[in-house]
């Protein structure tokens, strides 16, 4: 009894813990969820994009996507990296649209810092209906 009970307070534990690997994910098989990397994967691939544009790896997890006008379109949720380990999509959670998740690619956006702030996001220049169209992101 006292071993199930360690197992389940362990279980508990974990699940309250700070799970950076949750932002940054693998891509998925055809058809699949995307899959969890260990941290070590994690921080390599955010790392090498956060500096790519020009942020900390926190800036960019915490990014907002804006269009060119500034206006907000999204947040960031997760990274997706490539069997190679390199970022090649950001999980954008679409402002307005029920929780809907889009793959945007790495290369549609650009850092942004908002004139008369110091928060870092990223700009596209895809309009709302472009980012809707993109791939849905299935994430677990």
């Amino acid at each position: 009894m006292t071993l199930i009970l360690a197992g389940t307070a362990a279980f508990a534990l974990a699940a309250c813990g700070d799970n950076r690997t949750d932002d940054v994910v693998q891509a998925p098989a055809e058809g699949g969820a995307a899959q969890p990397v260990t941290e070590q994967q994690a921080d390599t691939a955010t790392a090498e994009t956060a500096l790519a544009l020009g942020m900390t790896r926190k800036a960019l997890e915490d990014a907002d996507l804006v269009s060119g006008a500034g206006v907000q379109l999204g947040e960031v949720e997760s990274l997706l990296m490539d069997a190679q380990g390199k970022v090649t999509h950001l999980i954008v959670e679409v402002e307005g649209q029920n929780d809907v998740k889009v793959q945007v690619p790495i290369d549609k956006v650009t850092a942004y810092t908002a004139p008369n702030s110091t928060d870092q996001d990223l700009k596209t220049d895809l309009t709302p209906a472009e980012l809707v169209a993109l791939p849905k992101a299935v994430v677990r």
